[in-house]
């Protein structure tokens, strides 16, 4: 009953988070092109609907619905802030302060790097905002990532995606496939576990089917494990392969990510991911030097810890598993090594994608964004990630140019790419008659059986 009842809450928080995440950020989602403007006289921001489909060069932009409104120039046109949330000014007592910025009024053509007309700032303590030109910062303005003049709602983007870039963002994923079922492959023969390379990309495939499909009942690991777990005697050592195998690829993905992260140290955003990509990779070498030191494992308190976990036969199964990878680094680190060009796969995919809906980001930045978006994709936190990845790819992206429509169209290219293939895998789900297994099944993949191969190993 207890067990059920967990099983059926897990659910409830899994998909509360996706379906939280995804109303919020549809709340903030333009589906129709908009513009900014500033009042004059109360120097606050207006958002309004134009007609859809408007060029972005136009004179002049008819609003939607105007009730008899003229059509809003192009001159009067205002775009959210850049890089920057905030600038140093001189206030009216001539002290130094730190005003927001609110908004931008470009010039015409503007540029990276150029100046705007004007700026939107609100002080601190101010009653109002007020509008100052870019020589009264203190060291000066200049804009480093332009926004769109139009909005563009997210109908229009869809609509006029450019289709080459979305096959070419779908076309490359097969290879992540590939490399990462010879990955597979070879941490199961480490662990003595003789599986073809066939069946193991056969069983990988069926794994990303029932990951993106059945994400409410049984995953994909789940299945992966159970099946190899009829290739060998040792089941445990099956499951960890599976576990491991995760474990790597986000490690993987966390190295590429926070490299190229630190690799554009002056943007912001960047220079924090790489502190927490190093900050993550540190504590896994570290937590890897301790493990494999029985007398720092004794030191630390680690073995005293391991004692008092639950499920002690599977406990210790799980380290000597650990134990076995240990004796063999090279295959470890290589199995790393081959990790790399699946997220990089990954990281290209992204960028077509960005491409095809017009996004204004540097083409090295996708090298440092894309993977802290899949890396929340991976963990568990909801089902595919949903309601996640799609808030945290607006935050990442919004000072760089990128809309709240645009970001939720890149997510859900990657996500949807990722998809297909994972749809295609159904063939091999449908002709190898793969089930998700049972209670009774699953609970079979605690034990070992350490006389010889299982009577379902012997059907197999």
């Amino acid at each position: 009953m207890k067990l059920r009842l967990g099983k059926r809450t897990k659910f409830a928080l899994r998909w509360g988070i996706a379906v939280f995440g995804i109303a919020y950020v549809l709340s903030i989602t333009s589906f129709h092109d908009h513009i900014l403007t500033v009042s004059a006289r109360s120097k606050t921001k207006i958002d309004s609907r134009i007609v859809d489909g408007q060029p972005e060069n136009s004179p002049q932009f008819q609003l939607y619905d105007s009730q008899g409104r003229p059509p809003a120039s192009r001159d009067d046109i205002w775009t959210p802030p850049g890089d920057r949330g905030s600038v140093p000014v001189m206030s009216s007592d001539g002290k130094q302060v730190d005003a927001k910025v609110i908004a931008i009024h470009p010039v015409a053509n503007q540029q990276r790097q150029m100046p705007p007309a004007e700026l939107l700032v609100q002080e601190p303590h101010a009653n109002q905002a007020r509008i100052i030109k870019p020589a009264d910062v203190v060291g000066g303005y200049v804009v480093n990532t332009p926004y769109p003049l139009i909005e563009f709602g997210l109908i229009r983007l869809v609509r006029e995606a450019r289709l080459l870039y979305l096959i070419l963002a779908v076309a490359v994923l097969p290879i992540s496939f590939i490399i990462t079922s010879i990955r597979w492959h070879m941490l199961l023969e480490a662990l003595d576990i003789h599986m073809g390379q066939g069946r193991a990309f056969v069983l990988n495939m069926v794994g990303a089917f029932y990951n993106s499909f059945m994400p409410g009942s049984t995953g994909g690991d789940l299945i992966k494990a159970y099946y190899a777990a009829k290739h060998t005697p040792h089941r445990a050592r099956a499951v960890m392969t599976v576990i491991i195998d995760r474990i790597l690829g986000l490690l993987a993905l966390i190295i590429l990510g926070g490299v190229m992260a630190g690799v554009q140290w002056r943007i912001p955003t960047c220079r924090n991911v790489a502190l927490i990509s190093a900050g993550l990779i540190g504590c896994t070498a570290l937590g890897c030097v301790v493990f494999y030191n029985s007398k720092l494992r004794k030191l630390t308190g680690l073995d005293w810890f391991l004692k008092r976990l639950p499920m002690q036969k599977q406990v210790h199964k799980a380290v000597e598993t650990m134990e076995l990878y240990g004796k063999n680094p090279g295959t470890v680190a290589l199995a790393i090594l081959m990790t790399f060009p699946v997220h990089m796969t990954t990281i290209i995919s992204a960028t077509f994608a960005g491409k095809a809906f017009g996004l204004r980001l540097a083409a090295l930045y996708y090298w440092a964004v894309v993977p802290v978006i899949t890396l929340v994709g991976a963990i568990p936190i909801s089902p595919q990630g949903v309601g996640v990845m799609e808030p945290l790819a607006v935050e990442l992206t919004r000072r760089q140019g990128v809309t709240v429509s645009q970001a939720f169209a890149l997510v859900m290219a990657i996500r949807f790419s990722a998809m297909f293939w994972n749809l295609v895998a159904s063939i091999f789900v449908l002709r190898g008659g793969y089930h998700a297994p049972t209670e009774a099944e699953a609970h079979e993949l605690e034990e070992d059986d350490e006389d010889g191969p299982t009577s379902a190993t012997q059907s197999a």
